[in-house]
């Protein structure tokens, strides 16, 4: 989902790895944001904790930082519709649907329906290029759906023909407002 990856001369080989799509939440009350990102991976056993690049041009980025918390859902390969319906413009639990999400510990919120999740409470913050690292600890952590398959990047960039989309893909540049 980067969107100066054409500049990266080692996309294609970035591209060679196995990523699941992790469906990003943050908030900090005010504000919510929404991504779909793979460079995510746990990056501790003691303390357990998980690594997530925010992009800067991300208003994710800056909330991520006010509030320090955030949730990683592993999206399930029976929520492409879901993903093909976030990047045709739904950025927001409204557009989305409220009846898909649940929160934990950090209030953040998660997808219901994911294979399994991770909410976190971020323990450093690293600037990164054009990314934003955030290490969080993990404050809960269940696998809701372990039967499913989950959702990954190889599927949706190579598998899926060019004709799926129903319209432009949408950037979540703008976060929304937490009602």
């Amino acid at each position: 989902m980067d969107s100066r990856q054409d500049l990266d001369p080692y996309s294609s080989i970035y591209d060679l790895r196995s990523r699941g799509v992790f469906f990003v939440s943050t908030t900090d009350g005010k504000r919510g944001h929404f991504h779909f990102g793979c460079w995510t991976t746990q990056c501790s056993h003691e303390p357990p904790r998980m690594l997530t690049c925010f992009p800067k041009e991300f208003e994710g980025a800056d909330v991520v930082k006010e509030s320090g918390v955030r949730a990683l859902s592993l999206a399930a390969f029976d929520q492409e519709e879901f993903h093909d319906q976030f990047f045709s413009g739904d950025h927001s639990i409204q557009a989305l649907g409220e009846d898909k999400f649940m929160y934990a510990e950090t209030g953040c919120p998660i997808l219901k329906d994911a294979v399994a999740y991770f909410d976190c409470k971020v323990s450093s913050i690293i600037d990164n290029g054009d990314f934003l690292i955030a290490i969080g600890d993990i404050v809960k952590g269940e696998a809701l759906h372990s039967d499913k398959i989950n959702l990954n990047v190889e599927y949706i960039a190579k598998e899926r023909t060019q004709y799926y989309r129903k319209g432009p893909v949408t950037l979540p540049f703008k976060g929304f407002d937490i009602s």
